[in-house]
């Protein structure tokens, strides 16, 4: 006896579980969908339809919303009524799939065997009336781990952890992709859309850094703050020290002082007097006074002036960007930041940098620079 084709048995099951009439196993060429036929619930077959292997993850949450809350409880209730009216709608239409476990509070996670859907599910959200909510989104893409093999209903490990620790870092009405999510969409960004480079920078409680790149659109706000770094990972490059710091109370102070009044300061001094030393530990201090960060940008190994913006760059974090200088690169990078950044051994330049790295100083009204 003769076995149907694959795509026959397929129709077959189908029918079987959808209705339908019966048909020949050779005419599903011609079969015509019914207006009352169910949709198959994969669940009720002991399916389940989480993405597996390599997966986008999309973690989101809503800023303020203890506050919203707390000040306009009714207005709170309507928002995330029609929050969770418009999710249901935004993430059929870009095939996502919600695990079981949403996280916590008014957080919320999205899967997508697609990095390309997870942007586009993104955008449509920021771009909806959500109005008095504003949502901060994660989106990241690596192998996925679940949490039980025999109830694939949800995801645990390090993707998620990761994703989680990117949305931390965004604003209200911000998304911010990881360097991996970056490079699966680059070629299949929405309409009209584009990324933004924010640098590498440490998340919290994780050892490896992130490339963070910003999710643009003319609909939406594209112009934030500096990323919210949390204080343990505020500190970029700093030198480890293997040998406790005693005594110079007095110039510590001093110094600590002259970075509250001034945004240019220098630390001048003989070779081996400890200029360095002392700007280390400036610098592990105040970092949790600026929430862009400090940043050590070491130039004793440079000897061609021109390649000063090329070695801030580099330790910043930022690629090389087509159609753009790397000095243009660093202005933009430093505009709006509150950030301190450390330039150690740079006597033999100083030509260069007054050139070269002072006009950053005129970017940003909240950047300081701190030179040994």
């Amino acid at each position: 006896m003769a076995l149907p084709d694959p795509a026959s048995a397929l129709c077959a099951f189908l029918l079987m579980f959808c209705g339908g009439p019966p048909i020949h196993a050779g005419k599903h060429d011609h079969i015509e969908a019914r207006a009352d036929t169910p949709q198959l619930n994969w669940s009720d077959l002991g399916m389940n339809g989480l993405p597996t292997g390599t997966v986008t993850l999309l973690l989101a949450d809503i800023e303020g919303s203890t506050r919203l809350w707390d000040n306009q409880p009714d207005q709170a209730a309507a928002a995330i009524t029609q929050l969770d009216q418009i999710l249901a709608e935004v993430i059929a239409a870009h095939d996502g799939v919600r695990p079981v476990e949403q996280g916590e509070g008014d957080s919320f996670v999205v899967a997508f065997a697609r990095a390309s859907d997870a942007v586009a599910c993104a955008l449509a959200l920021q771009r909806a009336p959500l109005a008095p909510i504003r949502l901060r989104i994660g989106l990241h893409t690596s192998e996925v781990r679940m949490r039980d093999p025999n109830d694939p209903t949800n995801y645990i490990g390090p993707t998620i952890n990761r994703t989680a620790r990117l949305r931390e870092l965004a604003h209200g009405s911000q998304t911010v992709l990881s360097g991996a999510t970056e490079q699966l969409v680059l070629d299949q960004l929405p309409a009209g859309a584009w990324l933004s480079d924010l640098g590498t920078h440490p998340l919290r409680d994780l050892p490896r850094p992130e490339r963070v790149v910003q999710l643009c659109h003319p609909d939406l706000c594209n112009e934030f703050p500096a990323l919210r770094l949390s204080k343990a990972a505020a500190t970029h490059g700093l030198p480890v020290q293997l040998t406790n710091f005693v005594g110079r109370d007095a110039g510590m102070a001093h110094v600590r002082q002259l970075l509250a009044e001034q945004r240019l300061v220098t630390l001048t001094g003989a070779g081996g007097v400890g200029k360095t030393r002392l700007a280390v530990q400036i610098a592990g201090e105040v970092a949790g006074e600026y929430d862009g960060g400090v940043w050590w940008v070491d130039l004793a190994s440079v000897t061609d002036p021109d390649a000063v913006p090329i070695s801030m760059t580099r330790a910043l974090g930022l690629p090389n960007q087509p159609g753009r200088s790397t000095v243009d690169t660093l202005l933009r990078f430093v505009a709006g930041r509150q950030m301190l950044i450390v330039l150690d051994n740079c006597e033999h330049l100083l030509d260069t940098i007054a050139e070269s790295v002072l006009p950053l100083l005129g970017a940003s009204s909240s950047f300081t620079l701190l030179a040994t």
